[in-house]
C-alpha cells in the first residue's frame, strides 16, 4: 500500500488567511491597512491510497541471450484526489482538492531483451516492452453533487467550460461532450449537436462519454549496435488508444472575431476545415485520436582507441559522438504534440529537436 501525499498546498486542510498584495492596501485614519482574505479549505482531505496486487514471471533462454519478464497487476485506489468544482456558497472558493472516488487499474506488462549478434567485432542488442492497462472508476464518494458524476477537465475559452467527467463505470477523466452533426460531405455543421435522448431539446442531458485520455497500450523500444570502433543507439516509444481534446483548435477556429480592434486575429490553419463562425467548445469534433510513435533519440559515435601514448601499454582514447533528440512524431493528431498530460492540449509551442555533438577523452 502506498500513499499519494500530493494533496495540493501545504495548508489545504486548515482554515487560513493570506495577506493581500500591495495594490489592495488602503489608508484609514492615517494608518495603512493591509487586508487579509480567507482561503477555501477542505478539513476532510486525506491521502490517496493505492493497494497493489501483482504476480510476475522472469525468464531466460539460449543462455540468457533472450531474457524478459511478464507482470500482471491490479491496483485499487481509494480516496482518489482531484481538483474539482464545489457547490456554490459551500466554501470560499470555486475549486478544491477533494477525495472523490475509488478506482481500479488492471493491466499486463511484458518486457523482452535480446542479444541479436555477439562476435569479436560486432554486437547488437535490442529491448522491447509493451503494457496494457484498463482504468475504471468503481465508486464515487457519497455526496449529492456526485450523483451525476464529478466535472473536471477545465478548458480555455468561454466561462466555466469543461470537457471531462469522473463517473462510475467509466475511465478516469473520460471526455464528456456533445455529439457533432455533420453534413453529407462529412463537414461539421456549426451550432448543431445530436439530440441523443430525443426529447426535442439539446441540453446538458445530451452529453455523452466519448473516449478517454489514457492509452490502452504503450510501447517502448531501444537498440544498441557496435562494430569495431563504431557505436550507434536508438530509442523510441509509442502510445495506442489515447485521445486528446484539441483546446488550441477549439479556442482558435472561430471566425466571428477575426477582425478585432483593426487587427486580424490569429487563427489556426484547421479553421478552414471546420469553418465555425463561433466557438463550439464542447463538441466531440475536437476530441481526436492521439495515438503516436515517437523516435526519441539516436546517437552515433566513433572511438579512437590509441590517440596518444601514456606509457608502456597505456594509451589515451577519444570518443566523438553526435546525438539527435526528439527526432520525429508519427501521428494522425492535428495538433502540435499528442503527448499531453491529462488529455487536454492547450500548448502552442512545440518541443524542440536537439542536436548534440560531443567528445570524451579517456586517459
Amino acid at each position: 500500500m502506498t500513499g499519494q501525499q500530493a494533496v495540493g498546498g501545504y495548508y489545504d486542510t486548515f482554515a487560513t488567511f493570506y495577506t493581500n498584495q500591495i495594490g489592495s492596501y488602503y489608508q484609514f485614519d492615517g494608518t495603512q491597512i493591509i487586508p487579509m482574505t480567507a482561503k477555501g479549505y477542505n478539513a476532510d482531505l486525506k491521502w490517496e491510497t493505492t493497494t497493489t496486487y501483482n504476480v510476475g514471471f522472469d525468464f531466460g533462454f539460449l543462455n540468457d541471450r533472450l531474457t524478459g519478464n511478464i507482470d500482471l497487476y491490479k491496483r485499487d485506489t481509494k480516496d482518489l484526489l482531484s481538483y474539482v468544482q464545489v457547490a456554490a456558497l459551500s466554501n470560499l472558493t470555486n475549486y478544491l482538492n477533494t477525495n472523490i472516488a475509488s478506482m481500479t487499474n488492471t493491466g499486463v506488462e511484458l518486457e523482452l531483451n535480446g542479444v541479436l549478434v555477439e562476435t569479436r567485432d560486432m554486437s547488437w542488442t535490442a529491448g522491447f516492452n509493451v503494457a496494457w492497462n484498463h482504468n475504471e472508476i468503481t465508486k464515487l464518494n457519497a455526496s449529492s453533487k456526485n450523483k451525476e458524476g464529478v466535472r473536471t477537465g477545465g478548458i480555455s475559452g468561454g466561462t466555466d467550460n469543461w470537457v471531462q467527467k469522473h463517473d462510475v463505470g467509466h475511465p478516469m477523466s473520460a471526455f464528456y461532450v456533445y455529439q457533432q452533426v455533420y453534413d453529407e460531405a462529412g463537414k461539421p455543421i456549426f451550432g448543431q449537436y445530436v439530440d441523443r435522448n430525443n426529447d426535442g431539446v439539446v441540453n446538458e442531458s445530451d452529453r455523452y462519454f466519448y473516449h478517454k485520455p489514457t492509452a490502452d497500450f504503450t510501447f517502448g523500444f531501444n537498440t544498441n549496435f557496435s562494430y569495431k570502433n563504431w557505436t550507434a543507439a536508438l530509442s523510441a516509444h509509442a502510445s495506442l488508444g489515447n485521445y486528446v481534446y484539441n483546446n488550441v483548435a477549439s479556442n482558435s477556429e472561430m471566425f466571428k472575431d477575426l477582425w478585432v480592434n483593426n487587427f486580424v486575429s490569429n487563427r489556426v490553419r484547421s479553421a478552414l476545415d471546420s469553418n465555425f463562425d463561433d466557438a463550439m467548445y464542447i463538441s466531440d469534433y475536437y476530441v481526436e485520436n492521439g495515438s503516436f510513435l515517437k523516435l526519441d533519440n539516436i546517437t552515433v559515435g566513433y572511438t579512437f582507441p590509441k590517440l596518444f601514448s601514456l606509457g608502456a601499454d597505456r594509451h589515451a582514447s577519444l570518443n566523438v559522438f553526435g546525438t539527435v533528440q526528439n527526432i520525429c512524431t508519427l501521428t494522425g493528431y492535428k495538433g502540435i504534440d499528442p503527448e499531453v498530460f491529462g488529455g487536454i492540449d492547450g500548448t502552442v509551442y512545440p518541443r524542440p529537436r536537439t542536436f548534440v555533438v560531443g567528445a570524451k577523452l579517456n586517459f
